[in-house]
């Protein structure tokens, strides 16, 4: 009897032929919605990291400006006995003028717009995906 019971409670059923193709059908369909939410929440980031790029790069142009170190970048073109004469000390100035935050913040914000950007491309291309 227990043989019987075995056999009967581990053979094998078979499944609709519309089963397979209708699950499959429904994580399709679930991965292209997934895509969507994603790529929607990475346009708004692309967005914003656009927008914060092109402010870094209006407040490092102005910080460039504001420090001097364009004054001093200048004397390379302008004056060559000079620059080489002092090449030490332009050259310590160059590095004390450098406005490093202004720098750091568009390095920042680009990477993160890059980053953006290619994961939204990645997401846009599954999302919209023929099936």
């Amino acid at each position: 009897m227990t043989s019987k019971r075995t056999s009967t409670l581990f053979s094998e059923v078979e499944p609709p032929e519309e089963l397979f193709k209708a699950v499959l059908s429904r994580i399709a369909l679930a991965r292209r919605r997934a895509a969507r939410l994603r790529l929607a929440a990475l346009g708004s980031g692309l967005l914003i990291s656009g927008i914060l790029v092109v402010s870094s790069i209006g407040y490092a142009v102005d910080e460039f400006y504001a420090s001097g170190f364009y004054e001093y970048l200048s004397l390379f073109f302008s004056d060559r006995s000079i620059v080489f004469a002092h090449w030490k000390e332009i050259s310590l100035s160059l590095a004390e003028a450098l406005p490093s935050i202004a720098i750091l913040m568009c390095m920042a914000f680009s990477v993160v717009f890059i980053w953006s950007l290619r994961h939204a491309v990645r997401n846009a291309r599954l999302s919209f995906r023929p099936i």
